[in-house]
């Protein structure tokens, strides 16, 4: 099913809302909840990334609002929880939910301007240098 030129530009530049479906038809766009509240617009390449790899936008949102940054060398600023995030995150939501939800919480995201460029897992400890 061939696309006019125009939608296929749209879709590119991320405007068109109506296209960016998954399998089940929901409208990913409309589950974007960061533009509104924290100030940040995940990329397309970020909502695949965290379809991917697992990762619920309600930890996503978590990280933007209370994760620790550190601002890496190209200028991007990494998103992740540390203790000190976690302890700030457990008195709001309650400890119960941290630990049911603790496989989830190695998760990072990579912010630059005002769009969540990439989401993943934590592997390594991040270092303050």
């Amino acid at each position: 099913m061939a696309q006019p030129a125009e939608r296929r530009k749209r879709n590119r530049a991320g405007n068109d809302a109506d296209t960016y479906r998954t399998l089940s038809g929901v409208n990913m766009i409309s589950m974007n909840i960061f533009s509104k509240t924290s100030g940040f617009r995940m990329t397309r390449h970020a909502m695949q990334r965290a379809q991917q790899r697992g990762i619920p936008p309600l930890i996503i949102h978590w990280l933007c609002q209370y994760g620790s940054r550190k601002r890496n060398r190209n200028g991007s600023i990494v998103c992740y929880f540390d203790r000190k995030s976690l302890r700030l995150l457990s008195s709001d939501v309650g400890k119960i939910v941290i630990r049911r939800l603790s496989e989830l919480l190695n998760a990072y995201l990579v912010i630059t301007g005002d769009s969540i460029l990439t989401v993943g897992h934590r592997y390594r400890r991040m270092r303050n240098h």
